[in-house]
């Protein structure tokens, strides 16, 4: 089956905003000032994009999948990561934000909380990808 342009364009964008999240944050972990606009503009594309993707893919689940097929339960849990991971973005974005404003690092001075942070961004994109593959490339 081919892939519709909108599934693909939300692939492809969801990997440069991966790249953009794990830039930010690490550039703080590193020292460097917290890029809040940078992460405001990426909360604005997830948002506007990928967001409203998974929100109009939620109501294609095949019915042939059902209920608690393999797919449906990939499905769910991608889509609540997703939503974990983008409520998580705007929080610590605020949080990143007011450290910097006292000249602090936030994520610096908090490294388990950073990579667990990353960690779970990662899972969440890569089961994402996994389900894109599944339908479209496998």
């Amino acid at each position: 089956m081919s892939a519709p342009f909108f599934s693909t364009f939300s692939a492809v964008s969801e990997l440069f905003v991966t790249a953009s999240v794990f830039y930010i944050i690490l550039s703080n972990y590193r020292g460097k000032p917290f890029a809040w606009k940078f992460a405001t503009a990426v909360i604005v594309f997830e948002f506007s994009v990928n967001m409203l993707y998974m929100i109009i893919r939620m109501q294609e689940v095949p019915a042939e999948s059902g209920v608690g097929s393999p797919y449906a339960l990939a499905a769910a849990f991608h889509g609540s990561m997703s939503l974990l991971m983008f409520i998580l973005l705007v929080i610590f974005t605020f949080l990143a934000r007011s450290a910097d404003k006292r000249g602090e690092f936030y994520f610096a001075e908090r490294p388990k909380l950073t990579f667990v942070l990353l960690g779970l961004w990662a899972i969440s994109v890569l089961s994402g990808e996994g389900l894109y593959a599944v339908n479209y490339l496998l």
